[in-house]
Parts: C-alpha cells; structure tokens; sequence
C-alpha cells in the first residue's frame, strides 16, 4: 500500500541530515528517516494551516487520549489520562529530570556506549557522568551487567559523587538492544535498593523486531512503565518522534504512574515554560496515533527485511566490519575495528571522515558515545532501500580500497 522505495530530495528544506553534507554524499548517520510522513497527517496539517489563526492554544486533551489508545493498543499497556503529561523533546524532557532530581555535582549514571545527549543533559547542567560500559555476549549483542553496575557505583560514591539517577535507555541507541521482561525489572530493582530514579528513554520503541509479543500489545516491547512495583522509581519519556519521524515538531510526552514524581515534573513544565507547545504538535501526534498503525506495521516489516539485507551485505562484503542486527530501532551498531587498522585511521571519527570524503557515504563513529563504542559505528538504515543499498555499497568499494591488508 506504501511505497518506501520512493526517494524523495530534502535538500534545499533545512534538513539536518542532508543540507549538512555536501552534494553527492548519501547520508547514513543522524536517526532521521528518509520516508515520506503518513499521508493522513499531510492532510490534516494542510487543514490546519489553511486557518488564518496561530495564536496560543489550549491542550488538546484528545492528544492525551491518543497517547492511551496507542499504549494500549500497540503495547498492551493501560495508562490512566493522569499518567501522561506533554513534553517539548525527548532530549529537554531529560534535561528537566536531571535538574530536578539531581543536584550541581552528583553523578547520574548511563550504560555506554549511549545516545549522545545523555552526556550534553548531565554535563551542561554541571552534573557528573558515572559511565558503565555495556557488556558484549559471543554475538556482539549487549548485555546487562547488574554487579558491574553496582561496583562502578560504590566506587563513584567512595569518591564523594552521590548518583540518585539513572538514564536508561531501551530499545538501546546504538546497540539496538530491547531489553526484556528480567533485565529491565533487574535494573529497576537495582535502582530501588540505592533510591535512584530512572528516566527511561524510550523514544525508539515502536520499532521492536524479532521477539515474541507482550502484554497482549502487537509489539515485543517491554515498557519500565509496565513495572507496577517501581512505579515510585520511574518516569518513563517517548514520543511519536522517532516512530512517525515528526522531530523537527519538538514534542514528547511523559508517562509517570506516580503521583509524587509526576507533581515534581508538571511544577517544572510550568516553571521553565515547556508546558506549552504549538499549534501543530499535539494535533500530529494525535493523527499519528489514531491513525498510523497500519503504515507502520508495513514500515517495520519493510526496515526489518532492509535491516536483515544491510547486515548480511556488510558482514559479506565490506572488509574489516561486522555488524550486528538490531533487536530494535532501524540503526545498525557495527565493528570496525579491523578497518580502522587496515585503513590506518587512528580512530572511528577519522574513518567516519575519511568515508565522507572520499567514499561521499556519512556514518556516525561510534565514539561520541563513550566508552565501549570506540571501535565502531552506527549506520541508519531507515532510507528507501535502493539508497540505502548504494550506500552501503560505497563503504564495501572504499574498505576494499583503502584495505593495505
């Protein structure tokens, strides 16, 4: 019914991922998908902007409503209208957790290699990383290491740094780990013992593959929210940002089923102004969700047969890389250790540039993640697939080029 195979140009529309790099280059780095948005919100938004009024609005309280029936719809999880509040962006929602549950000074504690900006809310808010690094099985995935997790916090704390927060991050960017049932209630359970609260960064979670459905929902994902016995411990922030590619719309949604940490965060909605989002956020969100699962359920089944294609190609064909496929979000987190060596780059961010330039195909070095993710790179797989293919293509010609051995 949809065509993801359509390659449609953004340059020239201010976008991040392709006005930011030169002609020619096939872009395969910043998580922004290259699929045209559902057609149903065009339609709506058009309506919307043909009226010739923007001023402040009112919340919609039918947005929250959409919020709910997508939980319960897609991921089997009852929410009360109480649990929700709206955010202003994944990335400041976590902003406004880290100053209001830490103070100057503490630590808040992150698995790496992680999305990037859990570094940038902690330390531009003078706030000090306590950074695991994630464990790798025989197969590359990644893996929870509660011991190693809990001495990496009594050596932080035998250092004077108090750590009362964790950011947790599933399905995991870069590794595209989803975490299940066991692990994420052992994480919590951990956090309960110490009195740490969790923000779950849970923005890629309609994108779940290969695992077997829970709580009756039509995704394998599990949600820390979902967790009844750590409802005081958690708050959980997603959105459809990720899932309907509506990030340049800066909307996010909260769901916290604890009355005490919920107060907390609505007070600091209000005090830093964040409370109040345009005209067209909350009405995308709520098309999205009323109306978009059919062309998502075709896109997860598109990115997943793409994914699988992308993996086995590099893993075939690309010398010195071995990639890992993704449980969840459409990033591939791969090796490229051997080719760092053989191309001698010093580094992954000296490779990435070097494929930017002379192999015209950008990726992201997994380094700018933190520890763990110094030996590889991240490639965003959710293009049409011919694009994506050409560009995977341009790595394998270049790694065989450059390859002195």
């Amino acid at each position: 019914m949809y065509n993801f195979d359509e390659i449609i140009s953004r340059r020239g529309m201010g976008s991040l991922k392709w006005d930011t790099v030169e002609e020619g280059v096939i872009p395969l780095w910043v998580a922004d998908m290259d699929f045209p948005c559902l057609p149903e919100l065009r339609q709506v938004l058009t309506r919307r902007a043909e009226h010739p009024f923007y001023g402040y609005r009112s919340p919609l309280e039918s947005y929250y409503e959409a919020v709910r029936f997508w939980y319960k719809t897609r991921h089997g999880l009852e929410t009360d209208r109480d649990h929700i509040l709206a955010g202003p962006g994944t990335v400041l929602s976590l902003g406004i957790i880290v100053r209001e549950f830490s103070v100057e000074g503490e630590g808040v504690l992150i698995l790496t290699p992680v999305y990037t900006p859990f570094f940038e809310v902690i330390r531009e808010n003078r706030r000090k990383v306590v950074e695991v690094s994630l464990n790798r099985d025989s197969g590359g995935r990644f893996v929870l290491d509660i011991a190693e997790i809990e001495r990496e916090l009594d050596r932080a704390g035998g250092g004077g740094i108090r750590t009362p927060l964790a950011l947790f991050c599933s399905p995991h960017n870069p590794g595209g780990r989803v975490w299940n049932r066991e692990e994420t209630a052992a994480f919590l359970e951990m956090a309960k013992r110490r009195k740490m609260i969790v923000a779950s960064d849970e923005i890629h979670c309609d994108f779940v593959y290969n695992r077997e459905k829970e709580n009756g929902g039509t995704s394998a994902f599990v949600s820390a929210a979902s967790l009844e016995d750590y409802a005081d411990r958690v708050i959980t922030v997603s959105g459809a940002n990720k899932t309907f590619n509506l990030g340049g719309l800066h909307v996010s949604h909260f769901v916290i089923r604890n009355s005490g940490l919920r107060r907390i965060i609505e007070a600091a909605l209000y005090r830093e102004a964040a409370h109040q989002g345009d005209v067209f956020a909350e009405l995308a969100v709520e098309t999205v969700y009323r109306l978009g699962a059919p062309w998502l359920d075709e896109l997860c089944a598109y990115l997943k047969e793409s994914i699988g294609e992308a993996v086995r190609f590099l893993n075939a064909e690309a010398p010195g890389i071995r990639a890992v496929e993704p449980e969840g979000t459409y990033l591939i987190w791969a090796d490229a250790r051997t080719l760092t060596e053989r191309t001698d780059c010093r580094n992954t961010a000296e490779l990435a540039r070097r494929l930017e330039k002379e192999g015209k195909v950008k990726i992201t070095p997994g380094s700018i993640y933190g520890r763990g993710g110094e030996d590889c790179i991240r490639i965003n797989a959710a293009s049409p697939h011919p694009l994506l293919m050409e560009g995977l293509e341009r790595i394998a010609e270049w790694a065989a080029l450059n390859s002195h051995r």
